[in-house]
């Protein structure tokens, strides 16, 4: 809610106000022709993607260094990522949304894959709405902006300068957040665990083969 001081002139709260509304109303034409292009463009519809990728490898730590080069190679990064000792690499990746599925594939081949998983959540009507209130915003700004040279009243230029300040600020909010989902829409994020494989010793398979007859007397498949 906005609010003036007592002085303030009747003809700069009807230009705020005036201001306000031009915006909205702009803001508003911008949102209902984004969905209708949405509407009839489903295939352009901007989703969210992630993927988790387990790999047994006999080497966790060369095939941590492959796995960068496969990330960098299509034109992602590796955000951050830990080593436990020589038994296990654990890496979040950044890669470009259109080649995730390539790049898992590209990760599982360094090993055995024993777990993957891939989600998507349709982002569309966020970015759409943040956009529309960034534009918005900014045509009251710039309104304000201009209104600001008109004042000539001490407390019209303070009241026209409060509300100039809020409307930046709330752009600047906005536009992180836009950037944020963005990125997110445009690099999918990618978390990989390298685990080296097990290799079972003489009594190993000799246990392993004792559990497994045992096994077959309660269940047969």
């Amino acid at each position: 809610m906005i609010t003036f001081p007592n002085a303030l002139s009747r003809s700069v709260i009807v230009l705020i106000a005036a201001a306000a509304l031009c915006a909205c109303t702009a803001g508003a034409k911008h949102a209902v022709v984004a969905s209708e292009a949405r509407d009839g463009e489903a295939s352009e519809r901007m989703m969210v993607r992630t993927g988790e990728l387990t790999v047994s490898v006999g080497d966790p730590e060369e095939a941590g260094r492959m796995l960068e080069h496969i990330v960098k190679d299509a034109g992602g990064y590796v955000e951050r990522s830990n080593a436990r000792g020589e038994s296990r690499v654990w890496a979040r990746c950044r890669v470009p949304t259109d080649d995730l599925d390539r790049v898992m594939e590209a990760v599982a081949a360094l090993g055995d894959e024993t777990n993957r998983s891939v989600s998507a959540a349709d982002a569309t009507d966020q970015y759409t709405d943040l956009e529309a209130r960034i534009r918005n915003n900014v045509a009251l700004r710039d309104r304000l902006a201009l209104l600001l040279d008109k004042a000539d009243d001490v407390s019209d230029v303070l009241a026209v300068e409060k509300e100039l300040t809020r409307v930046q600020s709330e752009i600047e909010s906005m536009q992180a957040r836009f950037d944020r989902l963005k990125s997110e829409i445009e690099l999918s994020v990618l978390t990989v665990t390298l685990e080296r494989e097990r290799i079972l010793g003489p009594l190993g398979y000799i246990g392993y083969g004792v559990w497994w007859a045992f096994s077959k007397l309660f269940i047969v498949r």
